[in-house]
């Protein structure tokens, strides 16, 4: 009797899932309402809001698919949580706390590009973001009983330390050349498109285990 209590308390991954969507759509929404049009480029040539409106517009590209591959790469996670536990929402919740962040820090670096402030606080999220996701992870790879899903775990948290290494690099690099700093945004996303692993994959895994094998950190 009190197991099967137990399991009707333990959190259901949809819920889990339909919340993070939530949430990721609400900052992409927050995001692309901050990127306005200058009204002096209407009728005129004013170069300073021009380039005021590409910084702003290439800051918001750059944190929508920063963004994106994180919600990309949840999706996949939530499915390999069949049993999660409560620490589960705790560690998810603190994720999301984190991307809820990314509209300040993109707002501030794309209205201030050359501030070494401005991209010391945007390193710091963006590798908060990545921290966090690394627990989840490393936290859904402890409770699976499924040896391949554990293993994906393990080799997606090895490819987003990585990340983890270049934003927490971008922080003090941004007070010695922003021009660094940019190099450090920029060069991550790209990167989150490599295959996770290469091979052909055995005919017993079934179609939602090879989407997780190829599934972007």
């Amino acid at each position: 009797m009190r197991k099967h209590v137990e399991a009707e308390l333990r959190p259901d991954n949809h819920r889990i899932e339909a919340f993070s969507d939530g949430v990721f759509a609400i900052v992409v929404t927050i995001m692309v309402l901050e990127v306005r049009i200058p009204d002096s480029l209407a009728f005129g040539n004013d170069r300073a809001a021009l380039l005021d409106f590409a910084s702003y517009l290439g800051t918001y590209a750059l944190s929508f698919l920063v963004i994106a591959n994180l919600w990309t790469s949840h999706h996949y996670l939530s499915f390999t949580l069949r049993r999660p536990a409560r620490a589960t929402l705790w560690y998810n919740n603190l994720l999301l706390f984190c991307v809820t962040l990314v509209p300040i820090a993109t707002r501030f670096l794309g209205m201030h590009p050359a501030s070494p402030r401005a991209g010391a606080a945007y390193g710091l999220i963006a590798a908060a973001c990545t921290a966090w996701f690394i627990l989840l992870r490393a936290h859904a790879a402890r409770i699976t009983d499924n040896p391949l899903h554990r293993g994906i775990h393990n080799r997606i948290i090895r490819r987003a330390s990585l990340f983890l290494i270049i934003y927490l690099a971008s922080i003090p690099l941004a007070f010695v050349s922003m021009w660094l700093a940019w190099a450090c945004f920029v060069i991550v996303p790209p990167m989150l498109f490599l295959p996770l692993i290469s091979g052909p994959v055995p005919d017993s895994h079934s179609r939602a285990e090879r989407a997780l094998e190829h599934s972007c950190p």
